[in-house]
């Protein structure tokens, strides 16, 4: 831990972490206190705009539309959907999360009918 106390006390760090009780332990807040890094508050959140509904498993669901599967070849479509994209579709899905972002604290997390 001393290469870690040295290197990142010179920058400014904020650690955003998950704020479920089984993600806050002692010891990581003890560490980020003896880092002297700060925490974020956890940001506006809404149902509605639910982060792994955006993108990625929209147009996966749309792909599905309507189609009946059986397990296993429900599983092998979601594989060959994913492995389908090319690295720009990936870049384009992140370029669109701060504008997902700014609307959800727009709304202060409240229902937006999107």
């Amino acid at each position: 831990m001393p290469f870690a106390k040295n290197e990142f006390r010179r920058k400014v760090v904020l650690f955003h972490q998950a704020h479920a009780r089984s993600h806050v332990s002692t010891m990581t807040d003890w560490t980020l206190y003896k880092l002297e890094w700060d925490l974020m508050q956890h940001p506006p959140y809404s149902p509605d705009m639910v982060p792994s509904d955006f993108y990625l498993f929209s147009l996966l669901q749309l792909h599905l539309d309507g189609a009946i599967f059986n397990s296993n070849e429900v599983i092998n479509e979601v594989h060959l959907f994913l492995d389908s994209p090319t690295p720009h579709f990936f870049a384009e899905g992140i370029e669109k999360l701060p504008e997902r972002w700014q609307t959800i604290v727009d709304f202060k997390g409240d229902y937006y009918p999107y």
